[in-house]
């Protein structure tokens, strides 16, 4: 009977696995896209390189900020059902951005979409801790993690042609369907007890005092903050530029720039 139990949560925390992959596929997917169609977006509406980095910008410093409130909510409340519900409001607004006519809307969606997928990571980290054991979380956390490329590359290899055939608003509407669909399987996907793969049974004890300053007085954390903060500036720059500077100074058209774009990457 132990054994059955074993397996059954074995495969129950695969599953729960293969849903954070494709969340966090669709999270990079719908984040990189504007990347793929910009330099359609500046020669349609004549903006500057200022105002198309601005896009980007935007959705950064939304990310950012929400990111550490909703982090803690992800200690409160069920991370399956927040999971699916970031995933229903961030593909929502990446199929609105399809419908703006202005910049300023545009900013707007993008905003919206920065709240939406900085529900991902934390509720997803605090969920694979709780699925899988020590010995086994690096792993799982790897698995999660190869979401960030595979994302990236679909939105090169798939928006780039759906924009050349369609237009630049088409490739915002093909995430669509599949954040639904996630979303779905999220809901419906049970949630795991808190400390669960523990060795101790921990359940929802805390530590006292602040849990920022706890964090922050790892040594170890400031190197990680200092180079995930320029790794991502170069990053986000190069998922902006890189598509228009092969499309405007090599004169590809937009599926070679994209295409050329993702092999980069």
């Amino acid at each position: 009977m132990s054994q059955a139990k074993g397996g059954s949560a074995a495969k129950g925390a695969s599953a729960a696995l293969w849903l954070l992959f494709f969340v966090n596929m669709l999270n990079f997917f719908d984040r990189q896209i504007l990347g793929v169609v910009g330099e359609q977006i500046r020669k349609e509406w004549q903006l500057s390189d200022t105002a198309l980095g601005m896009l980007g910008t935007v959705f950064t410093v939304m990310y950012a900020i929400v990111g550490l409130p909703l982090g803690r909510l992800s200690d409160r409340m069920g991370r399956t059902k927040l999971i699916a519900g970031g995933v229903v409001v961030w593909s929502a607004l990446t199929a609105a951005s399809g419908m703006c006519t202005s910049f300023v809307q545009l900013c707007v969606a993008r905003l919206g979409v920065g709240v939406g997928e900085a529900v991902c990571a934390p509720a997803a980290s605090s969920l694979i801790g709780d699925l899988f054991p020590a010995q086994k979380r690096a792993n799982a956390v790897s698995m999660f993690m190869m979401g960030l490329p595979v994302g990236i590359a679909l939105s090169f290899f798939v928006g780039g042609p759906i924009a050349k055939a369609y237009g630049w608003k088409a490739a915002f509407f093909a995430p669509l369907i599949p954040g639904v669909l996630c979303a779905v399987w999220a809901y419906f996907t049970p949630e795991p007890v808190r400390g669960a793969s523990e060795v101790h049974a921990i359940g929802m004890t805390r530590r006292e005092g602040s849990a920022f300053k706890l964090v922050l007085s790892i040594p170890t954390m400031w190197w990680v903050i200092a180079s995930g903060a320029l790794h991502n500036f170069n990053m986000y720059a190069i998922g902006s530029f890189m598509a228009p500077f092969l499309m405007r100074h090599h004169q590809l058209d937009l599926m070679h720039g994209a295409t050329y774009s993702a092999i980069t990457y």
